[in-house]
């Protein structure tokens, strides 16, 4: 009885490592909706495109204060935001465009 037990237990602990280790499902950005709100520039830290599976295309607006907004991509003021978060993060684009426009 006791080695029954015994490898009763040692099954359930043998599944549990196996449920808990398998892969995580792949769960996509997606956006119910957008908003024509207008987001400040200076509180947008980051973005991202929805999935390509999402039944809505749009960008994903990250803020300072953590909070998302799911934004219309073909709105101008958005792919401008978009261009401007690009060269905040990336300095070589950055100084590419001062050296061509000329600005300081």
């Amino acid at each position: 009885m006791r080695n029954l037990s015994a490898l009763l237990f040692v099954l359930l602990l043998c599944s549990l490592q196996l449920v808990s280790s398998a892969p995580h499902g792949h769960t996509p950005d997606c956006c119910t909706s957008v908003t024509d709100v207008k987001i400040p520039l200076k509180k947008v830290m980051s973005y991202t495109h929805t999935d390509s599976d999402c039944a809505n295309k749009a960008i994903i607006f990250k803020t300072v204060s953590e909070k998302h907004f799911c934004v219309n991509p073909d709105a101008v003021w958005v792919s401008n935001h978009v261009t401007a978060v690009d060269t905040l993060n990336n300095p070589t684009a950055k100084t590419i465009n001062q050296y061509c426009i000329g600005e300081d």
